[in-house]
């Protein structure tokens, strides 16, 4: 998990907003390979292993997944192209069945912070992004990343409300469902099984 990852991340727990502390054991340059994490609001604490955060126990189901949702034919290249990043810098981020785009968007822009959030098991963690395990809620702050993709299956409830609110102004969010409605969004496209959205300013 990258140190920078830590400037974006909340605690899972139901309290206030709050930044997040890493304690690094292990480093392989800025990326965390095993150490820990520590909420300052409630003193939670999650380990990080094998540069994977778990931010809750690893067999615990995701709450609110959609089971059986389809896997869109969105690909790494077309998403790059639907959230037109300019410039370098910033966290973009995945959530659920989209994390599988993750390893093609961190080679394709390694100038920007990519984490994906309960990526499918086939995901493995590398250096060149973040890898994290939160099965309880959404664990981003609000307005604080560049994008989101949202796999179909996180594509409503909390996941959804969580990854929207994440996403700074005037930047994208990404659905593979093209029936979704994310709040504070203008529509840019929808079809093809996805929508796209810019979030509106103010």
């Amino acid at each position: 998990m990258h140190l920078e990852l830590t400037e974006v991340l909340r605690c899972p727990r139901p309290h206030e907003e709050s930044y997040i502390i890493c304690a690094p054991v292990t480093l392989d340059g800025r990326d965390v390979v095993r150490g820990g994490l520590l909420c300052p609001a409630c003193r939670a604490e999650f380990p990080i292993i094998d540069r994977v955060a778990w931010l809750g126990i690893p067999e615990q189901p995701v709450a609110g997944a959609i089971e059986g949702a389809p896997v869109s034919a969105l690909t790494a290249e077309a998403a790059l192209t639907f959230l037109d990043l300019q410039g370098q810098g910033g966290v973009v981020v995945t959530v659920g069945s989209a994390g599988r785009l993750v390893p093609g968007l961190a080679r394709a822009l390694p100038g920007i912070g990519f984490a994906a959030i309960n990526a499918p098991a086939g995901v493995a963690a590398e250096a060149s992004f973040s890898l994290v395990h939160s099965p309880a809620a959404f664990p981003i702050r609000r307005q604080s990343v560049r994008a989101a993709i949202v796999g179909a299956d996180a594509a409503g409830g909390a996941w959804l409300e969580g990854a929207a609110a994440a996403v700074l102004a005037g930047l994208r969010i990404i659905v593979e469902d093209e029936h979704a409605e994310p709040k504070g969004f203008v529509e840019l496209m929808r079809g093809a099984g996805v929508y796209i959205g810019e979030r509106r300013a103010g």
